[in-house]
């Protein structure tokens, strides 16, 4: 689901943005967890207020996930995945599964999704052989890579909690890291060349 663009002040934003990115995988590590903590310390953002951003974070996605006036059996498994690792409550999860009674307006996305061309480094032992998924990249019009650099577009981790040498220098230039399930799905948005 595509998150659309949320009004407030920059620090909501920069908020946002970075929680955007760390469920990406529809996962949250501690190194991500933690990330958020500290930008919310920075930003001077108290607890309380993250929980309203989580709040508004997932009614988006929500409104996204009825934008065409379905809810497909992906979106709801979607909806309760974010709400579960951002505490959202039982009544705001059975809200968000319920069909809207107004028509929802088309929202643009400012989240994370892969275009041609992108730089994708893989790291770690993963189920499926590197080599596949480095051959299923290119046929799909991505650029596998082996070394992380600042134009690298996404890390996809055997295990997205890593220490490796790979993942530091990943977070250090703020790129997402993700697992191989995120990868087939953000990787199977564009057909086979």
């Amino acid at each position: 689901m595509r998150l659309p663009e949320i009004t407030g002040p920059a620090e909501h934003q920069d908020y946002l943005a970075l929680l955007d990115r760390c469920l990406l995988d529809r996962k949250l590590s501690a190194h991500e967890a933690q990330a958020l903590v500290q930008l919310a310390e920075e930003l001077g953002l108290s607890r309380h207020r993250c929980e309203l951003l989580h709040g508004e974070y997932f009614a988006a996605l929500a409104r996204i996930a009825w934008a065409d006036g379905v809810l497909t059996t992906d979106e709801m498994g979607d909806l309760v995945d974010v709400a579960n690792l951002l505490e959202i409550s039982a009544d705001a999860l059975d809200a968000a599964l319920d069909q809207p009674e107004t028509a929802v307006v088309t929202v643009t996305s400012t989240h994370f999704e892969l275009h041609l061309g992108d730089l994708v480094v893989l790291t770690g032992e993963m189920t499926r052989p590197r080599s596949d998924w480095e051959s299923e990249l290119l046929a799909r019009g991505f650029a596998p890579k082996s070394a992380v650099t600042k134009k690298v577009t996404l890390l996809v981790a055997a295990d997205p909690d890593s220490l490796s040498g790979k993942a530091r220098k990943a977070r250090d230039y703020g790129i997402p890291i993700v697992g191989e399930a995120a990868l087939a799905r953000l990787a199977g948005a564009f057909p086979l060349r």
